[in-house]
């Protein structure tokens, strides 16, 4: 914020005004961290569950192995992006220093119309051994014929995993913890548009298209980012962190068609290079067949094929009862 405020009041007087804003908005604002949640190392996990057939395809990537990033058209819960904290909504609605920010802005415009313009991927958290959990396997593991990777992030890195929070639908039972939550961070998203209607008229008449544009881009992505951070609390029990991307430049949309009747929007995320770093486990999951060659096969792709060679691949020690 304070960033943005000196851009704002030099940036009259600076050369590549519009690149300076852009680049701000677009590379720092995205990871802005309205909640400053932050893992605390060595107490929380982050893992990934999903199925054998996924994982492979993770793996057999010819070149970069990434994690990909799911639309939330497909999610499970109905609820999915529509609960949100009436604060924020509040200060959203009220927001008329932002107006002429956003009137032109045709992807704020889509996404208030038609919203399905936010990619992600999930993590369960827990405490060690969060990994190789009974429960996880059953419900994101494909009933244990999976692979869960644990990774490993730093407070630097370039990608932010974000904690979800759980909130009733109509914020009836909210304790006075959550409650302040949510009004803190409407402060902020009230601050952050001040600043940058600031910056809009700070700016000549040369550069107000290009700012413009800039800032509500970035908006766009924390206001609709933010949106996939609150989840109904019957889901609680997921204690699920996620990783956001609004509005992906259409170049970079892939589709999924492993289904045969159903097709999948993502983008790329983080390479599992990047990811799986020390500290970080692959495990495979306790009803893939003959597991010992599964495992060994995994370690083959991740460390021999893409240099991965930092991360650990176990064998799950569940029992776990393959479904006929």
């Amino acid at each position: 914020m304070e960033e943005l405020r000196s851009i704002g009041q030099r940036g009259s007087e600076r050369h590549a005004y519009t690149e300076t804003i852009r680049g701000l908005l677009l590379e720092e604002i995205p990871n802005l961290m309205l909640y400053g949640d932050s893992l605390k190392p060595g107490a929380d996990h982050l893992v990934h569950y999903t199925s054998w057939e996924n994982a492979l395809n993770m793996f057999r990537e010819c070149k970069t192995p990434v994690l990909r990033m799911y639309n939330y058209e497909q999610s499970n819960d109905p609820d999915e992006g529509k609960i949100r904290p009436r604060e924020w909504q509040q200060v959203i609605h009220n927001a008329k220093s932002i107006e002429k920010i956003l009137r032109d802005d045709v992807g704020w415009a889509r996404e208030l119309e038609y919203g399905g313009n936010t990619y992600g991927c999930s993590f369960s958290s827990g405490a060690r051994g969060v990994e190789d959990d009974l429960t996880y396997w059953m419900m994101y593991g494909n009933n244990g014929e999976g692979c869960s990777l644990k990774i490993s992030l730093r407070s630097d890195d370039k990608h932010r995993a974000y904690k979800v929070r759980y909130r009733d639908r109509n914020f009836a039972d909210r304790c006075d913890q959550e409650k302040e939550e949510d009004q803190a961070v409407a402060e902020q998203l009230r601050d952050l548009f001040d600043v940058c209607a600031e910056i809009v008229d700070t700016a000549t008449d040369e550069y107000q298209v290009g700012v413009r544009n800039a800032i509500a881009q970035g908006l766009r992505e924390i206001v609709y980012g933010y949106y996939h951070l609150i989840k109904n609390k019957d889901y609680a029990g997921e204690r699920e962190w996620r990783m956001i991307k609004v509005a992906p430049e259409p170049e970079t949309i892939r589709f999924d068609t492993t289904a045969r009747t159903l097709v999948k929007r993502y983008v790329e995320g983080p390479g599992l290079k990047e990811i799986l770093g020390s500290g970080s486990v692959i495990t495979i999951g306790p009803t893939v067949p003959n597991r010992s060659a599964a495992r060994a096969y995994i370690e083959c792709l991740a460390k021999t094929k893409h240099g991965i060679r930092d991360v650990e691949v176990r064998n799950s020690r569940q029992t776990y009862r393959r479904k006929a």
